[in-house]
């Protein structure tokens, strides 16, 4: 195998702390702040890049601007569905009420909001619906399974996020591929019960570093996002390679991507091939580790083809359980092929691959989808590396 590196767009912010005080010295979003205001802090599920510090960084703010903010784990039916499981998260990423210095209120009870326009049970988190109003955190990027104008980002932990499991199941059940109609619509209700005076939007860049921190008003939400999120496009890495016979990802995990592996990058979805993929055509996919901070929760590994039996052992059913079937997704619970190691499990992907050169396969591995930057190539490909100026072999 071959290291090799990928020259990406490097925009970055240093100080992510001191770009988040930064937002909050605004003048249109301090007056936004007003003291004794208890306002509910959504933090969520994804392995957001420094994460901890954006939030201290919000906390600090508020508070010094004479607020009470409580943090509510806005991540749907994550950690199992349960209070625990999702306190769980969020410490494993260092929100805790000790690191914080201020209450998680974690239960996952909800109030109804109505319906939509075209009909769909709206839920939200009850301890958000009774603060004074409500400031999500969440990164802006390309959702997993579907695409449009809003995808992953604030929008969509409004809807999703802060509905818990309850209002999770509701939106699922009318299937993700409706989701770029869906999940604006959902919004727009939300915002015109809840109040969002406005969030904090993160935009990272190809090595999942922090390119841009931005309060973004509840106004100028549905404006703003989707211009954030054709950032995020622009800063998208990629395999560049046009076939792949066998990928191999060493870690596959909810810190990484609400499917455990980004689509984006593979081309396959836990529902189905992704549209409009433009990445490589890839065979076989071969998954050898569970992160830890995915508490067990291997939901979507589905797309794989081959897993160790390491990453079963460490899967808790309940957890992908728990997730798959909010998401009205049972799909995306089922087991690929266990393989005792991750030498056998590659071995059997080459083995069943059609129509390649077994003596040379195109193989790529991957530390996890998360990290484009480097990664290792079979010798097979190391001409069309060696052609692709973007492209450094170490």
């Amino acid at each position: 195998m071959i290291r090799i590196r990928q020259k990406f767009n490097q925009i970055r912010i240093q100080d992510v702390y001191g770009a988040v005080l930064e937002q909050f010295k605004r003048r249109e979003i301090r007056n936004l702040v007003h003291a004794k205001d208890r306002v509910a802090v959504g933090c969520g599920s994804r392995g957001i890049h420094g994460m901890d510090v954006i939030a201290k960084g919000v906390i600090d703010s508020l508070l010094e601007l004479g607020a009470r903010p409580f943090i509510v784990p806005a991540m749907g039916s994550h950690g199992g569905a349960t209070p625990a499981g999702q306190r769980q998260i969020l410490s494993s990423y260092g929100i805790t009420e000790e690191t914080m210095g201020v209450p998680i209120v974690d239960t996952m009870e909800t109030v109804s909001l109505g319906e939509t326009k075209s009909g769909i049970p709206i839920f939200f988190s009850k301890p958000a619906y009774e603060a004074d109003w409500v400031l999500p955190i969440n990164r802006i990027k390309l959702h997993t399974d579907f695409s449009g104008p809003i995808e992953s980002g604030l929008i969509k932990m409004m809807s999703i996020g802060f509905g818990k499991e309850k209002g999770c199941t509701s939106l699922h059940r009318h299937g993700t591929a409706d989701f770029a109609r869906i999940i604006p619509e959902a919004g727009r209700k939300i915002l015109s019960c809840v109040h969002m005076r406005f969030g904090i939007g993160i935009v990272e860049n190809a090595c999942d570093h922090t390119a841009v921190i931005e309060a973004i008003q509840g106004e100028a939400l549905f404006d703003r996002e989707p211009q954030l999120l054709e950032l995020s496009k622009k800063l998208f890495p990629g395999i560049p390679f046009q076939t792949v016979d066998v990928l191999i990802v060493e870690k596959f995990g909810k810190d990484i991507s609400g499917a455990g592996m980004d689509p984006n990058i593979t081309g396959r979805s836990s529902v189905g091939p992704v549209k409009y993929f433009t990445g490589p055509r890839i065979q076989r996919i071969v998954v050898c580790d569970l992160t830890d901070a995915s508490h067990g929760n291997g939901v979507a590994v589905n797309v794989a083809d081959f897993i160790t039996r390491k990453f079963f052992d460490k899967l808790d059913l309940k957890a992908v359980y728990a997730n798959g079937l909010a998401c009205c997704n049972p799909q995306a619970c089922q087991i690929p092929v266990i393989m005792e190691t991750e030498e056998e499990a590659v071995a059997m992907a080459v083995k069943t691959c059609r129509f390649i050169d077994p003596e040379h396969p195109r193989i790529v591995r991957l530390r996890s989808t998360l990290h484009l930057d480097e990664f290792e190539i079979s010798e097979a490909l190391r001409e069309e590396a060696l052609a692709n100026p973007n492209i450094e072999i170490l």
